[in-house]
């Protein structure tokens, strides 16, 4: 900014005089900021008033249009406490005789309660709590690999393979694998499993199989392919799942599957087991640098094999990695020198493109110092052993082992109902079944307590050999009430419309400078700002054709009825206001809560009372038209408006860019201006100073002469 002299020898009141010179020029700015203020309150208001309107197309006049929304119909029951119904509207009035011979049920087991066994060192049998970590060897089953339970619910067919590691949570986990719920209750002392759903589709089975020898082997050999019992818990999860999968399928894609995963095992371990290795050998040379080549005597006196820590290189080692010798004891020096200077050394040294390759190479072509084999020989051993294990499967005989689940507290459950025993603490087993009902004398059945049959909804409570009764009938208040919510929400529409279009004018009024704002109290402020926003839309063209839209398209519009007469909504007793100015709201004449038509005839509900078609036909045809032809309104426009909008918003919007590119271009020419208004006053001053500066020189002169 160029330096401004104001007044210092004209002594004129720069600041001012040019405040008022500008004062002119920003007034125009101003015009332009206020144009933008009250075109973002209209932004503000359109966007407000055209989700309002949007909202009432789609779903007031989106639903009323359609001939179902007046085909309400109610049911009764003659017996609640055995089933209660809803009717659609497709459903055929009249009387229906209902019997509930059957409700469905979910197949639920109920195992006895269990304990686990141990003998202690005198040979006496003890029981103790069983917990979800209890291994299912300490309940007495076999942990050779050659019990298996098999848990199949519909299509889901999963297979627990027991060993001397499978524990109640892997039961459990199991079960839940296949579908079904499941839990073991440690304070009980019981599995609790059930079905998801309810029906004889939701049956299933859980029984237990002994597998025959070469099964056996053929499973470990599978298992033994892949170092089982040295893998992460991960990964022997994933063994085990692969051997359910094959148990239950022989499928080609399935043993090609279980060979792929099995050999990403393989490599991953093989990777490990090589990493360890090298890291191994890389410490061991690293901690060689430290120890002494032949046996001496140190400085101190004391003597050193070879082999010995010496210590003094250790010292060294840490002072050159800037780690003080002096906080650390004798003892703890070594322990320093592994952890802070040997490992991050070896890890960077794996990482080195050097180890990586060598760590890569001995996956694919193996180590034998790390008792790794050729990739080739590992994956070939996997595949004979995968192919073994399926074969298997197929050609093998498992036996049936009933024994097994006793240990659990059950036997062998096939979806038959079990009782419970008479000391109370056998497995019990409720059967899943369907509901069966008979309607009119026709037997049907349901998976679940509800039945849908013609329309109705029937909603089964208990099963008995009493008849019920359910009537179905037009629900003509249901319709009635469908209506009057319509006809609300279009009043809100058309009042919310009609209060811009219709406000009073607010000339003279212009948003607030923040000085007029500073002058005036919040109270009057808002008075101030809402005389303009409630003004902003008066006598809106855009506004003005949806209202037309909005009143032409009911209340000028006549539908021919299948009686072959024509009606209005006049004829259905709706009609407009008595009072001019509520711009053509609509009322029910009869309607109790309307204040004005309550003591008239309700020719609407006596109409749904004795024609209930005709009222359907009427307002699903006038209410038709006026959705279409909001649609058509609502319709996009390349330049003016967007889809789904009932105002101009891209119009708006490229107004607002342009009123926000005036501004800008004002204040920089404001400010050019006011620069120009100072440098011509600094130029007098500067002039002023100088012919005042001739003046006093011609003065000292003639008076010292």
């Amino acid at each position: 900014m160029p330096l401004r002299m104001t007044g210092m020898t004209s002594g004129l009141d720069t600041d001012s005089i040019v405040s008022a010179l500008m004062e002119a020029q920003t007034t125009k700015k101003t015009k332009v900021e206020n144009k933008k203020t009250k075109l973002e309150w209209t932004q503000n208001i359109w966007t407000g008033l055209n989700k309002k309107l949007y909202s009432f197309y789609t779903d007031s006049a989106g639903k009323m249009r359609f001939q179902s929304s007046y085909q309400t119909k109610k049911a009764a029951s003659s017996d609640a406490s055995i089933l209660t119904a809803t009717a659609q509207s497709s459903a055929s009035s009249g009387s229906y005789t209902v019997k509930v011979n059957q409700l469905a049920a979910a197949q639920y087991v109920t195992s006895a309660k269990i304990s686990a066994k141990s003998t202690d060192a005198s040979g006496k049998e003890t029981e103790s709590k069983v917990t979800s970590d209890t291994k299912l060897s300490a309940l007495g089953f076999d942990t050779e690999g050659a019990t298996t339970i098999e848990i199949t619910a519909g299509e889901n067919t999963v297979n627990l393979n027991v060993d001397e590691t499978t524990t109640v949570r892997d039961f459990v986990n199991a079960l839940k694998d296949a579908g079904l719920n499941a839990s073991f209750d440690e304070k009980q002392g019981r599995f609790f499993i059930s079905a998801k759903e309810s029906g004889v589709d939701g049956k299933f089975t859980i029984t237990s199989k002994t597998m025959t020898a070469e099964q056996v082997a053929a499973q470990n050999k599978l298992m033994d392919s892949v170092d089982y019992s040295n893998l992460s818990s991960d990964d022997q999860d994933t063994v085990k799942k692969i051997l359910s999968d094959l148990k239950n399928t022989q499928d080609t894609s399935a043993v090609t599957d279980a060979e792929k995963s099995l050999q990403e095992i393989s490599d991953r371990t093989a990777k490990e087991k090589t990493t360890e290795y090298y890291k191994n050998q890389l410490t061991d040379e690293m901690l060689a640098k430290y120890k002494y080549g032949t046996d001496v005597t140190g400085d101190d006196g004391v003597e050193h094999k070879a082999g010995d820590i010496d210590y003094s290189k250790v010292r060294e080692a840490l002072k050159y990695a800037d780690l003080d010798d002096d906080i650390y004891t004798e003892s703890d020096r070594l322990i320093v020198l592994q952890k802070d200077i040997i490992e991050p050394a070896v890890t960077e040294k794996l990482a080195s493109d050097e180890y990586t390759a060598k760590i890569s190479d001995a996956v694919e072509n193996g180590l034998e110092d790390a008792g790794i084999e050729k990739q080739s020989d590992r994956y070939s051993t996997i595949s004979l052993a995968v192919n073994g294990y399926a074969q298997a499967m197929a050609d093998g005989t498992e036996q049936s082992k009933e024994s097994a689940l006793k240990l659990l507290g059950m036997d062998d459950i096939d979806g038959s109902a079990v009782q419970e025993s008479a000391d109370g603490n056998g497995m019990v087993v409720i059967a899943a079944a369907d509901s069966i009902v008979q309607v009119n004398g026709a037997t049907l059945t349901s998976s679940n307590t509800t039945l849908d049959v013609n329309g109705l909804s029937l909603n089964l409570v208990s099963a008995s050999d009493k008849e019920v009764k359910i009537t179905v009938s037009n629900d003509t208040t249901a319709v009635y009430d469908a209506i009057k919510d319509f006809v609300e929400q279009y009043n809100s529409a058309l009042s919310e419309m009609n209060k811009y279009y219709y406000a009073e004018s607010a000339r003279g009024y212009d948003p607030l400078t923040d000085d007029q704002k500073e002058a005036m109290s919040d109270e009057e402020v808002e008075k101030w700002e809402t005389k303009i926003k409630d003004s902003l839309l008066r006598r809106d063209s855009t506004l003005s054709g949806i209202l037309e839209t909005f009143r032409t398209s009911l209340t000028g519009i006549t539908v021919k009825a299948s009686d072959g007469k024509t009606y209005s909504l006049a004829n259905l007793g709706i009609t407009t206001g008595k009072d001019y100015k509520e711009y053509g709201l609509l009322h029910i004449k009869g309607d109790e809560d309307d204040a004005d038509y309550a003591d008239s005839e309700n020719t609407l509900q006596s109409m749904i009372n004795s024609d209930p078609d005709i009222v359907m036909e009427v307002m699903s045809g006038i209410v038709s038209n006026l959705y279409n032809n909001i649609n058509k309104k609502i319709s996009t426009t390349t330049t003016m408006k967007s889809a789904l909008s009932f105002y101009n918003d891209k119009e708006m919007t490229k107004q607002m860019t342009q009123y926000k590119k005036d501004i800008k271009e004002w204040e920089t020419k404001l400010s050019d201006m006011e620069d120009r208004y100072y440098k011509q006053f600094s130029a007098m001053e500067t002039a002023l100073s100088k012919l005042q500066s001739q003046q006093n020189s011609l003065a000292s002169y003639l008076g010292s002469n």
